[in-house]
This record gives structure tokens, C-alpha cells and sequence, in this order.
């Protein structure tokens, strides 16, 4: 698990040095997507957030009851989305071990790349056998 304020120090060293205005944010626990979104407003940055991606554990338990009632249309329109918004991101800061990282990473080098390098938190992706 990275500590949070390591993705803090990052996103502070990004809007110095690159001149960062927005930050994607992701996350699989509510109360660190709502933590990680009041720290980037403190900074003066524009969060970019699906709220309704980041789910408790109890979110996420009652969910796993009801996968046979998924709306797969939602689904897939709700995962593009999220893959559009971290294009369109100015920091793109993330784990590169989820491939929905991986993807906004080669959609925004495609595009043209970035003007702040991406950041990643983990350890490099392909390091699973």
C-alpha cells in the first residue's frame, strides 16, 4: 500500500514543475477518493472524478450480490468514460499495475503525450510472470 501523502508529494511536485491544473483521481475506497480530492483543491487543482466509481467495502459486498443485474451497456459506457477523463487529465498519477491506467497512458502519448510525465506509484507493470 503507497501512503497518501506520497501521491500528495508527487501532485505538489508536478504543479510546480510542469505547471500540473488538473488530477485525475481513482480509487477503490470512497474516503480516499474524497481525501485525495480535498487535498488537490487545497493545492489550487481541478479534481477529475467519477464519484460514483469509488465504493466502500460495503459498496462493493452488495454489488457483488447483484453482478447478475449489472447493466453491461452502463458498465462499459461508465469505463469509457473514466478512460476519457484520465486523458484529459494535465497529471496523469496512478499504478500502471491497471490496465485502465495503461490505456489513458498510450491514448495520451497517441494524442500528442503530456506536458507533465506520468507518474506511477507501483512497480513497473510488466513484472508479473
Amino acid at each position: 500500500v503507497v501512503d497518501m501523502e506520497q501521491y500528495f508529494d508527487q501532485i505538489r511536485e508536478m504543479a510546480t514543475g510542469y505547471g500540473v491544473r488538473s488530477v485525475f483521481v481513482a480509487g477503490d475506497d470512497a474516503e480516499t477518493v474524497v481525501e485525495t480530492v480535498r487535498e488537490i483543491g487545497r493545492l489550487g487543482l481541478k479534481a477529475m472524478v467519477d464519484t460514483e466509481e469509488a465504493r466502500t467495502g460495503t459498496d462493493n459486498s452488495a454489488m457483488m450480490l447483484l453482478t447478475h443485474h449489472v447493466n453491461i451497456t452502463q458498465y462499459a459506457i461508465d469505463a469509457i468514460f473514466n478512460v476519457e477523463i484520465m486523458t484529459e487529465a494535465s497529471l496523469l498519477l496512478c499504478t500502471f499495475g491497471s490496465h485502465f491506467s495503461r490505456l489513458a497512458h498510450e491514448i495520451k502519448l497517441a494524442r500528442g503525450g503530456y506536458s507533465a510525465p506520468p507518474v506511477t506509484l507501483d512497480v513497473l507493470w510488466f513484472v508479473n510472470p
